[in-house]
C-alpha cells in the first residue's frame, strides 16, 4: 500500500470514535473493509502486527487476509470475521478492545468510516501480565508471548501455504562478559545483539529474548528448508561480528538451532525442544555455527535423558569404584604409586569409563559430590598400601566453586589416615583460568596441607607457562599426545625437550602420561624425563589387582 492510502487510512481512522480499549498508536495500526468483508486498505503498522508481509499478494477477502496472519489462529479469525460481519449488517457498532486467546497480544476494535466503509483499529495489548508480553530489557517479545505467538502459526487453516521456522540463538560468551567487564555492559551487549536480531528478519517474522542469552525467532512463511538455512547463517555471520560497547571490543559466539513446522513437528512445545537439540550439537569449538534438528538428534537426546537419570541414581547409590594406574621413576622403572580412575559400573552397560559420564556429570551440577567420593576412597585405599606409594587424584574446576576443597581433602586425609605427603592432586589451567584468585588461594591451603599438586595435560591449553609462574607447582604431567608422536621426532620430541629442561630449570619433577611403547619410553629416557605412566607399565586395575601387584613388589 503506498503512504497516501496510509494516509487516508489513518485521518478515516482519526474521524472515528475511539474507544477505551485502543492505544495512542492504534491510528496508525488499521485495515478497512466493506459491507461484503472486502479489504480495501492495510497500514504498514497492522501487517506489521498482524505478521503479514507487505508483498502478500491477493488478499482480497478479510478472511483470507485475517487467515493469513501467522498470529492468529482458527478460534481467533472465526470470532473477529463474525464481530466484522456483525458490525456491517449494523447488528453491532463501535465494539473496542476486542480481545481474542487465539490473538495473543493484541487488541482489535471495529469503527465505521464513511470514506471507506469500517475500520479495525490494530494495536499491542498493554494489559497482559509483563508489559504487553515485551521484553523489558531488550524490547522484543518475551517467553510467553513467543510461546503463543508460535501456537498460533501452528494453528493454521490448511489453506495457507507454507509452514514456519524456529530458530534457538544462544550467545556464547555473555556471561564472561558480566564477570570480566561488569554487567551494564553485558546488558547493553544484549540490546545491540536484539538490534542485530530485529533487522536480520522479515517484517512478518517475531524476535523474542528467552532468558539470559537465550534468544528466538519464528519465522513465518517457509515452504522450504533453504530459507530458514539461509537466516540461519545470516544470524551467526551477524551475531558473531565484534561488538564495541562502551569502547570496549566485545566478541560473542552464536549457536543456532533450527526447526521446522511441521516436518520436525507440528507442535509448539516439541518444535522449540527440537530447535534446542538442534542448537546444542553446535560444535563447541569455532567463530559460531548452526544445526537443524535430524531425527538422530531425538534418539540421542533421549539417550542423555537416560544416562542424565541413571547417573543420578549412582551418585545417590554409590556405584563407581577405583581403578589405580602404576606410576613409575624413570629411569630404573620403580613403582612409585598409583593414578586414581574412576569407573562406573552401570546396571546395563557394564564399566563405563570417565569419557562417557563426566562431562555429562559437570552438566548436572554432579562433580563435586562425585569429586569428593573419589577423594574419600583414593585416600582410604592409598593408606593401606604402605612402602611409600603415592596416590594421584584428579580435582575439576567445579570442586574449587565453593571454596571448601581445602577443608574436603584435610577431612579426608584425618579419616583415612593418609600421609599428606602421599597425595598429590591434579589440576588442569581451566581451574586457574575459570576460578582465579579463588583456585590460586585454595591451591596455596592446600600446599600447607603438605600435599603435591600437579599440572596435568601441560601443554594442552593457551597460558600453561603463565600458570607455572602464578602457582609453583610440585609436577608437571606431559599430555599423552605429544608422547604419541614422540619416535617421528619433529614437534613432539622438541616439546618433550623443552618441558623436561624447563621442569630441571624450575625444580619440577616431570611425568609423561600414555606411554605405549618401548620406542616412546627410549626417546623419554634420552630427554632426561623423571617419571611415566601409560600401559608399557599397566592398565588401569581395580583394587584387588592392585594388592596383588603391592604383595609381589613387596616379597621382591
Amino acid at each position: 500500500m503506498d503512504g497516501m492510502a496510509e494516509a487516508g487510512a489513518a485521518e478515516a481512522a482519526r474521524k472515528g470514535t475511539p474507544g477505551a480499549g485502543a492505544s495512542a498508536a492504534a491510528a496508525e495500526a488499521v485495515l478497512s473493509f466493506d459491507a461484503g468483508l472486502r479489504v480495501g486498505i492495510v497500514s504498514g503498522g497492522a501487517a506489521a502486527l498482524l505478521g503479514l508481509s507487505r508483498a502478500t499478494p491477493g488478499l482480497r477477502s478479510l478472511t483470507e487476509l485475517l487467515e493469513a496472519s501467522p498470529r492468529l489462529d482458527r478460534a481467533a479469525v472465526a470470532a473477529l470475521t463474525a464481530a466484522c460481519h456483525a458490525a456491517a449488517l449494523g447488528i453491532q457498532d463501535g465494539t473496542a478492545g476486542l480481545r481474542f486467546t487465539g490473538a495473543p497480544g493484541l487488541c482489535f476494535r471495529i469503527n465505521p468510516a464513511s470514506a471507506v466503509g469500517w475500520l479495525i483499529e490494530v494495536a499491542a495489548d498493554r494489559s497482559l501480565p509483563g508489559g504487553g508480553g515485551a521484553d523489558p530489557l531488550t524490547g522484543l517479545a518475551d517467553r510467553p508471548m513467543f510461546e503463543a505467538r508460535l501456537a498460533a502459526a501452528l494453528d493454521r487453516p490448511s489453506r495457507r501455504v507454507g509452514g514456519c521456522a524456529v530458530l534457538l540463538c544462544e550467545l556464547e560468551g555473555i556471561r564472561a562478559v558480566n564477570n570480566m567487564l561488569g554487567h551494564a555492559i553485558g546488558e547493553d551487549l544484549l540490546r545491540a545483539a536484539a538490534r542485530r536480531l530485529q533487522a536480520a528478519v522479515r517484517d512478518g517474522d517475531l524476535v523474542a529474548r528467552l532468558a539470559g542469552e537465550e534468544f528466538a525467532i519464528l519465522q513465518g512463511n517457509v515452504p522450504d528448508a533453504a530459507q530458514a538455512a539461509a537466516l540461519a547463517g545470516r544470524l551467526v555471520d551477524l551475531l558473531g561480528r565484534p561488538y564495541i560497547i562502551s569502547g570496549e571490543t566485545v566478541v560473542v559466539t552464536p549457536r543456532v538451532g533450527t526447526a521446522i513446522a511441521p516436518a520436525d513437528g507440528a507442535d509448539a512445545a516439541l518444535l522449540l525442544r527440537r530447535a534446542a537439540m538442534a542448537r546444542h550439537e553446535t560444535p563447541a569449538e569455532g567463530s559460531g555455527s548452526w544445526r537443524r534438528f535430524s531425527p538422530e538428534m531425538d534418539v540421542r537426546w533421549r539417550e542423555t535423558r537416560a544416562i542424565e537419570a541413571a547417573l543420578r541414581l549412582a551418585v545417590a547409590e554409590d556405584q563407581f569404584e577405583l581403578h589405580y594406574q602404576p606410576q613409575v621413576a624413570l629411569p630404573e622403572g620403580r613403582l612409585t604409586g598409583f593414578e586414581a580412575l574412576i569407573r562406573w559400573r552401570h546396571p546395563q552397560r557394564g564399566v563405563l569409563t570417565p569419557a562417557c559420564f563426566l562431562p555429562v556429570a559437570e552438566r548436572l551440577g554432579l562433580m563435586r559430590p562425585i569429586g569428593a567420593w573419589v577423594l574419600r576412597e583414593a585416600c582410604r585405599a592409598a593408606a593401606g598400601w604402605g612402602g611409600g606409594l603415592r596416590v594421584a587424584v584428579n580435582i575439576a574446576p567445579s570442586q574449587f566453586e565453593d571454596g571448601r576443597l581445602a577443608e574436603a581433602v584435610g577431612e579426608a586425609l584425618a579419616a583415612s589416615g593418609l600421609d599428606p605427603g602421599a597425595l598429590e592432586l591434579e589440576v588442569t589451567e581451566t581451574v586457574l583460568l575459570a576460578s582465579g584468585d579463588s583456585a590460586l588461594g585454595q591451591l596455596l591451603a592446600l600446599r600447607r596441607l603438605g600435599v603435591g599438586i600437579a599440572m596435568d595435560d601441560f601443554g594442552t591449553g593457551h597460558s600453561s607457562l603463565t600458570q607455572l609462574r602464578v602457582f609453583p607447582f610440585d609436577r608437571i604431567k606431559i599430555d599423552r599426545s605429544f608422547v604419541t608422536d614422540l619416535p617421528s621426532g619433529g614437534d613432539a620430541a622438541a616439546i618433550v625437550r623443552a618441558v623436561t629442561g624447563l621442569g630441571r630449570s624450575l625444580g619440577i619433577a616431570v611425568t609423561a602420561e600414555g606411554v605405549e611403547t618401548e620406542a616412546q619410553l627410549q626417546e623419554l629416557l634420552k630427554e632426561g624425563c623423571d617419571a611415566a605412566q601409560g600401559y608399557l607399565f599397566g592398565r588401569p586395575m581395580p583394587g584387588a589387582a592392585l594388592a596383588e601387584m603391592i604383595a609381589g613388589l613387596e616379597a621382591a
